[in-house]
């Protein structure tokens, strides 16, 4: 992914051996522009069962099971998942299994998993998963078969929903197994010796097909991997020289209970055929990788953050072809995640939950930003308000918040922790304090170190979440922190009230009283219904607003950044400076501006460095960062390639600057080197020219001097620029963008005569063009910006007719973008739920109730904003709310219904429940005894959660003889 620099990225060093080559390569010639996948089957791990340590196999007939490994269950209370490894050749295993102290062994039948190829030995891991078991109990087993078993190992199932326990997390191992990862495994189990297990933020290994490091790794776990459960998340060098992640798959048993293709997937088109593909090949690769377990009142949460080294292992053998309109399956990947992660954590029966996977929201090493994993799934933890985000990938510690869960405290936040940590020895730079990706997105570093490893305890009770990093090893002496080895280099606490208060708070500061603010967890045990989804109206547009505020001479080339949604137009009056206005989508604000040195002739923002690149009059080309911070500071500086330079692209996945030249020609590059690598003659009357990163198409459109004359053209880069199809369109075609997610192309006409300037809209799909050449959408328009998440395209419009920019909207169903969410309310409190959609024309608003145990929505009168006052009362537990947005296109009426939300009335007690008892989710009161954060030890928090056969009573003494009776708000779900 991108870096967020702040210097130019290629030295001017470079600038004579470019134009060279570009100069060289300008003849007109045509040059051709320069997988498959299976599923493994569900396997495990195993961990050393010799008195002599971890062996590897040497010998397909071997039958001494190795590598004996412990993976939870969605419930591991009742259940218990084993793996173990032997020769190829044994195909029969068993565990042994019973209570600690009984005499009585019970069996059960392993799978056998696929052969594999481990350091030339053929091998396989063999799997189980008991249930039944007992929970809080100590259990002895031992695996294996007749011929050859393991030792006796012992392990204890989880108890119940508030019991304390404590768990290890691990950054990145991956380097250096034997010699420098065991020692800190080591110091963490002697640090937290009652840790349950550990959870594994990926990169256990350096190259996942190396059984070597394997040995290394599960040697290092060698002791506790037999008696402690291993959660873990798969990084990106899990993949390699292991695509399809066989032996991940075959090490780690996991629940098959994470991401499945949405049955609504459908549809006859070509695009629509290949999202059902991916999406179904998608939720087989997913398996074991992104999953949860429950346990002790804590949902953990894997999830497979990789993309890129993912390709074989999410495309599918049978891959239906497509060419427009088609799916970014590294996009639906996270999407397919995000809408699982979204629900698993909206019905999390739990008090607290925890995510672990391995490229971070917020990354925290030099040239790092994970731009798509953010705006996938931040929204969503931050949403939901997810305790813990534990991630590794950067190779560095950093630890922190999102801004907006801050509070007037100092030292105290309200919403999710997001931590980067390793452990291994391998380091990367820290970005700089004062600008780096968590200050340029609206987040806090609270901790960061380098050249540091660490490991942490975790320590969860009923109430509080303790959180310890420890100083490990500092292996290059260039180590960033003055903290020694074994100190703690961060620590905090999290505080939850079952009021629904929150509190996040660093070493030495109060925690804040329940009462002492307002409820911002989502409650448990909520069912909660998901929004529609958006009908299918007309294709159609209108202009939905203007923009005043851009001050160019000529308002010419635009872009679009599909993240922040602002909107860039650059200036292309001849002897201007080519001054570039980054403009507020909101307001129509221009809130910042930089400047190129000459008239701009094209402008295309990419987000592999986020930023814009830029083709500048005098045969110059450059890019420019875009974020805030570092507002046009060039990423490369102007080049002067020597030839006139109309407009150009880069493609991502190939690598690729591609540029269109006046004389007709478009050129393509390799984007590091800048040597060309080919060239095609398209045409001189050559003018606007975007591509399609996915399928790699090339839309360029031709000034055509008459009316239904050919002004776009699509070719296949990877085809060797074959001519897919080719569109006539009204005369002067210019700009042009596309929106992929609908298949369109949006082509603006530089005429200023009447009838004939506007734009046009090709629908690729229903191959039909419909020209917008009314007043209100422009005279002259030489710049076309579109913003395909929210369906709008941005006209520049020189002759500044009707103003110098033009807002479009493609006619939409209103769409969901915020739902509101489940809430606790104290009796008499004001709760507040919000939602939002997107749809054009604009919708309005209507709120609705559903009482408990209805099924029938009731319209809330007055209620038609976008946040809707509810006055808690306990007539009013367990209400849900929703909002409905409504618009109306070409006479029809669409509503769409954001999800549900519930009410949730604080410490609601049942009418005629004795006093004392109540619903399991209404709460009482409970204050932690120790109210400041730090520490390794917590104090009692309270008693135990009712069982629910016994739904009793639970007596704590507060003093000399008081006594109080307190609800758990919830048991551990099933």
């Amino acid at each position: 992914m991108g870096s967020p620099r702040t210097t130019s990225r290629r030295p001017l060093r470079a600038v004579a051996a470019i134009a060279t080559a570009l100069v060289a390569g300008v003849a007109p010639l045509s040059v051709a522009a320069t997988a498959s996948a299976s599923t493994s089957t569900t396997t495990a791990p195993r961990a050393s069962v010799t008195p002599a340590g971890l062996l590897a196999a040497t010998d397909a007939g071997q039958a001494a099971p190795e590598r004996v490994i412990l993976t939870p269950p969605e419930h591991p209370d009742t259940e218990q998942s084993f793996t173990w490894r032997t020769g190829a050749n044994v195909t029969d295993g068993q565990v042994s299994i019973r209570k600690a102290g009984d005499t009585t062994w019970r069996t059960a039948t392993a799978r056998a998993n696929e052969q594999l190829e481990s350091a030339g030995v053929p091998t396989r891991t063999h799997s189980v998963t008991v249930d039944g078991l007992t929970p809080g109990t100590e259990y002895e087993y031992f695996v294996g078969n007749g011929a050859a078993v393991s030792h006796t190992y012992r392990f204890s199932t989880a108890g119940k929903a508030g019991d304390p326990f404590t768990f290890i997390y691990f950054g990145d191992a991956q380097n250096d197994l034997a010699e420098k990862w065991t020692p800190v495994v080591k110091q963490a189990f002697d640090a937290f010796p009652d840790a349950v297990g550990t959870v594994n933020a990926g990169d256990l290994v350096n190259t996942g097909g190396n059984d070597g490091e394997w040995t290394e790794w599960f040697g290092a776990m060698d002791g506790y991997s037999q008696s402690r459960n291993v959660i873990a998340a798969p990084g990106n060098h899990e993949y390699g020289g292991d695509a399809f992640l066989k032996v991940w798959k075959s090490n780690f048993e996991y629940d098959a209970n994470g991401p499945k293709a949405d049955p609504a997937t459908g549809g006859t088109s070509e695009g629509e055929l290949q999202k059902a593909a991916y999406e179904k090949q998608m939720a087989k690769a997913l398996e074991e990788t992104a999953y949860y377990t429950d346990y002790q009142g804590v949902r953990f949460i894997s999830l497979n953050a990789s993309r890129e080294q993912a390709v074989e292992l999410m495309t599918p053998t049978d891959l239906p072809p497509c060419h427009i309109a088609c799916p970014n399956p590294s996009a639906l990947w996270l999407d397919m995640q995000s809408r699982w992660l979204d629900s698993v954590l909206a019905n999390n029966p739990n008090k607290w939950a925890v995510a672990v996977f391995h490229q971070p929201v917020f990354s925290t090493a030099e040239g790092r930003d994970e731009v798509d994993v953010r705006e996938s799934w931040l929204p969503v933890f931050q949403r939901n308000d997810i305790d813990l985000v534990l991630m590794g990938h950067d190779h560095t510690y950093g630890r922190g918040f999102v801004n907006a869960d801050a509070t007037d405290t100092p030292g105290v936040t309200t919403g999710p922790v997001y931590t980067v940590t390793v452990s291994g020895p391998k380091y990367y730079e820290l970005q700089p304090e004062d600008d780096n990706v968590w200050t340029q997105n609206g987040a806090t570093m609270v901790t960061r170190a380098g050249h540091t490893s660490t490991f942490q305890g975790i320590t969860v009770t009923d109430d509080q979440i303790r959180y310890e990093s420890i100083v490990a090893a500092k292996w290059d002496g260039e180590s960033t922190t003055d903290k020694e080895v074994g100190d703690t280099l961060d620590a905090f606490t999290i505080t939850k009230y079952d009021n629904g208060e929150k509190y996040v708070t660093e070493d030495g500061v109060a925690i804040p009283a329940e009462g002492s603010g307002e409820s911002t967890t989502v409650p448990p045990n909520t069912t909660e219904e998901p929004a529609g989804e958006p009908a299918d109206v007309p294709l159609g547009h209108q202009v939905i607003g203007t923009f005043t505020s851009p001050t160019a001479a000529e308002p010419g080339p635009t872009t679009v950044n599909p993240s922040t949604h602002v909107v860039y137009v650059a200036d292309q009056a001849s002897g201007s400076k080519g001054t570039v206005q980054a403009i507020d989508p909101v307001t129509g604000e221009v809130v910042d501006q930089f400047d190129v040195g000459a008239p701009v002739r094209d402008l295309a923002y990419d987000a592999t460095f986020n930023g814009v690149l830029v083709a500048i009059e005098g045969g110059k080309i450059a890019s420019y960062l875009t974020n805030p911070a570092v507002f046009g500071t060039p990423y490369i500086e102007p080049i002067p390639v020597g030839v006139p330079v109309r407009s150009l692209q880069y493609e991502g996945p190939t690598g690729l600057v591609f540029m269109g030249l006046d004389n007709g020609t478009i050129m393509w590059l390799d984007a590091e080197g800048f040597d060309v690598k080919g060239t095609f003659a398209a045409g001189s009357n050559l003018r606007g020219m975007r591509i399609d990163d996915v399928t790699g198409v090339l839309y360029a459109t031709f000034d055509n001097p008459d009316d239904d004359s050919v002004g776009l053209r699509l070719y296949e880069t990877r085809n060797g620029m074959n001519l897919l199809k080719e569109y006539t369109l009204d005369r002067s075609a210019g700009a042009v963008d596309i929106d992929m997610e609908k298949g369109l192309a949006y082509v603006g006409h530089t005429s200023t005569e009447a009838g004939h300037g506007g734009l046009s809209v090709v629908d690729l799909i229903g191959d039909t063009v419909t020209h917008y050449a009314g007043d209100e959408f422009g005279g002259a328009v030489s710049g076309v910006g579109v913003d395909a998440g929210k369906g709008i395209a941005y006209l520049a419009s020189t002759a500044k007719s009707p103003a110098p920019a033009i807002v479009v909207g493609r006619q939409q169903a209103p769409r969901i973008t915020a739902s509101p969410v489940a809430q606790y309310g104290e009796t008499g409190s004001t709760v507040t739920f919000s939602a939002a959609a997107l749809g054009i024309p604009a919708p309005t608003v209507a709120w609705e109730s559903r009482t408990a145990g209805s099924s029938t929505w009731a319209p809330i009168a007055g209620a038609t904003g976008t946040s809707l006052e509810v006055v808690a009362s306990d007539a009013l537990h367990k209400t849900q709310y929703r909002a409905v947005f409504t618009n109306t296109i070409e006479g029809v009426a669409y509503s769409t219904d954001s999800a549900t939300a519930t009410l949730v009335i604080a410490g609601y007690v049942e009418p005629g429940t004795p006093e004392g008892e109540g619903d399991g989710d209404g709460t009482g009161t409970t204050t932690p005894a120790d109210t400041t954060a730090g520490g390794k030890t917590l104090a009692a928090t309270g008693t135990e959660p009712f069982l629910p056969v016994l739904a009793g009573l639970a007596l704590m003494l507060l003093g000399a003889g008081a006594a109080l009776y307190r609800q758990r708000r919830r048991e551990q779900s099933r």
